[in-house]
């Protein structure tokens, strides 16, 4: 089985936090993941069927997106 575990830590104990978990015996990796760093693997998928041209986007106007946004 496999979990992933979001953590917020400060930026002044992040080499602490790293090496505490690595420490841990059934923990196998450890990473910081940037701010704006995309992890969803459903999104990583449809990103990269759109690059190789097996899915076309679907058009929306400004107010769609607006509507989805706010939903």
């Amino acid at each position: 089985m496999k979990y992933l575990l979001e953590i917020e830590i400060a930026d002044n104990k992040v080499s602490f936090a790293e090496e505490f978990f690595k420490t841990i015996s059934f923990v196998k990796h450890v990473r910081v993941i940037g701010k704006n760093e995309i992890t969803n693997p459903a999104i990583l998928q449809s990103i990269e069927e759109y690059e190789k041209g097996k899915t076309q986007p679907t058009p929306l106007n400004l107010d769609e997106l607006k509507a989805m946004l706010d939903a």
